[in-house]
Parts: structure tokens; sequence; C-alpha cells
């Protein structure tokens, strides 16, 4: 059994932001008639708009499931798997290169260590595991990224809602406690929340001690959405095990890329 400790919590966090940051292809990409909520789901198949939701909170519950719901009546899961590949490995081609130099041996380090995870309580992430690798370096890298992104996002959901959160109040906790917005990070009323919604969030936050009367982050919510932060970085030590001696080389790896592609974003087309 682990223990939290910042060894865990610095290799887990600088992971989730070098991959997050790769796989923001898929969000820069030119998306025309590509529904993404449903591409992103659909390595678990036809799931229901319901579904879909639980498992892409904080984002608005009834946002998601309409948005799912109404892709299926057009697309297959597996061509919306398809399509998003080809779309994102498309992006990291302009944005990197064909075969950028080291994409082979970043895969080498990655790819054990995300088919090595456990997949309990991380359903997307399990998805994601079911698929075959592309099989071409810049596709093997961003499917390695989008299992390292969803196995963290799926700890961070187990964390929030075992600590009683509601899906509106971890995103309105999040936006204040974050010193710097991580690519593809939006508000609440950008996740779909009405103005009343965020009211009746933030009162709430503010009867437990969470926020002040101006909205603000106080030093209980700071530590309570720490805690939680903490809670997430601990079910990711096997991942951080897995790693072991590679972490640097592999980090030295993916900075330059990650760079590319957030920077990318202003200059390939839409």
């Amino acid at each position: 059994m682990h223990t939290w400790t910042p060894q865990i919590a610095e290799v887990s966090r600088r992971l989730r932001s070098r991959a997050d940051a790769i796989l923001g292809a898929v969000w820069f990409m030119p998306q025309d008639a590509l529904p993404a909520l449903a591409a992103r789901g659909a390595c678990m198949g036809r799931i229901p708009g319901r579904v879909a939701a639980a498992l892409f909170a904080p984002q608005h519950a009834e946002r998601v499931a309409a948005a799912v719901d109404e892709a299926w009546r057009d697309h297959d899961p597996g061509a919306l798997i398809e399509a998003r590949l080809r779309g994102a490995t498309a992006y990291l081609d302009h944005a990197l290169g064909h075969e950028p130099m080291g994409v082979e041996r970043a895969v080498a380090i990655l790819r054990p260590v995300v088919e090595g995870a456990s997949t309990a309580g991380h359903p997307v992430y399990a998805g994601l595991r079911s698929l075959g690798w592309p099989g071409t370096p810049l596709g093997d890298l961003w499917r390695a990224c989008d299992m390292i992104r969803e196995r963290r996002g799926g700890s961070h959901l187990n964390a929030w809602t075992a600590a009683g959160l509601q899906p509106v109040e971890i995103q309105l906790l999040t936006e204040r406690w974050r010193s710097t917005t991580n690519p593809g990070s939006t508000t609440a009323d950008q996740m779909g929340y009405s103005a009343d919604e965020i009211a009746g969030a933030l009162a709430a936050l503010r009867d437990r001690g969470f926020v002040d009367g101006a909205g603000a982050l106080t030093g209980d919510g700071r530590e309570h959405r720490e805690e939680i932060e903490r809670a997430t970085d601990l079910q990711e030590a096997d991942v951080v095990d897995a790693l072991g001696g590679d972490v640097d080389e592999l980090f030295e790896l993916m900075a330059p890329w990650a760079r590319a592609v957030v920077a990318a974003a202003g200059r390939i087309g839409s």
C-alpha cells in the first residue's frame, strides 16, 4: 500500500501536464462535424448520454448527455475513434514533424506504464486500454498521452466525489485554486452552468467555509482542494512506480513537444 509523498505528487502532476499538452492536439485541431464528447467516449462504445455525463464531470451533465445522445444519431463509435486519432496525429505532424527525434524512445517508456496500471475505478482509461495501438510514432505517442490524461482524470473524479463535492463545486474550487490555467481548461460558465447554478454552488461552498463573502478561496478551501489533489496523486502511485528511473529522460523528451503543440494552436488552420 502506498502513502502520499511529494515525489508521487511531483512526478504524477508533471506527467499529466506534459501528456495533457500533447493530447491538446485534439482540442486545437480542426473539428468540423466532429462531436468531441462522443468521440472522447467512443472508446467505451455507444454509451448513453447520461453515462457519458457521469464520466465527464464536472462538465454540465445535461449538456454532455444531450450532445452525446445527439451524436449517436449520425455517428458510429469506431468512426469517431478513427477521426479523432486522424485529426490529432495530423495536428501533431504539423506541430512536431512526422517523426520527432526521440518519439520512439518516449513511446517505449510510456507503453508499459499505461498498459500496466490498474483499470479499477477508471472506465475511460479502461476503454482506451481496450483499443489497439495505432502503430505509428505520433499515433502511439498521442494514444499514450490520452491514457495518461484519462487515468489521472478518473483518479481526480474518484477523489472529489469521495470528498462530497458536486460537479459545479469542484469546478469552482479548482478555478480559484489554480495558479495558472492549463491547456484546455474552462470555467464553470463555459462548461454549461448557468449564473444561478454558479451562485448556488458558491453559496454552498461559503456555508462550508471554503470561499469567503467575495467568492475567494479561504484557507480551509485551499486545504480541502489540495487534499483532493493529494488523494488524486495517491491513486497514481502505481504509474509513478512504473516509470522508475526513466522519468527524467521522459520529461526531457516530452517538454519541447508539449510547448510546440500549444504554440502551434495559433497557426494551424481551423
